[in-house]
């Protein structure tokens, strides 16, 4: 039985990977636009996505060009307020948890932490862990919701139960069902 559930913030609860990608390429990208042969790699998108002609970035301009404005102002996925009330309501908001792992930019962290002040509800707000090990907080009665397949693979090892949203990135992009239907699917 689910108690706990933990939810990742850049692209299940905020528009990270394709909103990143639209500003610095300067025009609209959209899911469609995304190749799952890249996988889990926006810096590969990127280049590929970037019209002939242009440097290739690499790892590390790519991730120092993001400041900490980007991370504060990213725009709450449409799914987002509906997803933190259904998992309140499941196992009571104090049960509810955002991770999120920052780049090693501590500008990021600070972003990320703004965003959560401005776009999330007032209980939820202190409710959040940050650092790359979301395996680390995997127990039975633990729900991770998260768009990283690896994620989710861990932490389903380290004894979790996860739910894979459904990006052109992850393993499950050919599923189109919505975190709505997902979760009338998984958690019946």
């Amino acid at each position: 039985m689910i108690t706990r559930i933990a939810i990742d913030l850049d692209d299940v609860l905020a528009d990270f990977t394709l909103a990143t990608l639209s500003h610095k390429l300067n025009r609209k990208v959209v899911a469609a636009d995304y190749d799952p042969e890249w996988g889990f790699d926006i810096v590969r998108a990127y280049n590929t996505l970037q019209v002939p002609g242009v440097e290739k970035e690499t790892v590390q301009s790519f991730w120092e060009s993001i400041g900490r404005d980007d991370w504060e102002n990213l725009e709450r996925l449409p799914d987002s307020a509906w997803l933190i009330q259904r998992c309140a309501e499941l196992v009571g908001n104090e049960n509810v948890c955002i991770l999120t792992a920052p780049t090693e930019d501590p500008e990021c962290m600070a972003g990320k932490l703004e965003w959560i002040q401005s776009n999330m509800p007032r209980w939820i707000r202190r409710n959040f862990l940050v650092g790359p090990m979301k395996h680390f907080c995997a127990k039975g009665d633990t729900l991770l919701i998260d768009d990283s397949s690896k994620n989710v693979d861990m932490f389903r090892r380290w004894g979790g139960s996860a739910m894979l949203v459904p990006k052109p990135w992850n393993s499950a992009h050919a599923d189109f069902r919505s975190i709505q239907q997902i979760f009338r699917d998984d958690l019946r």
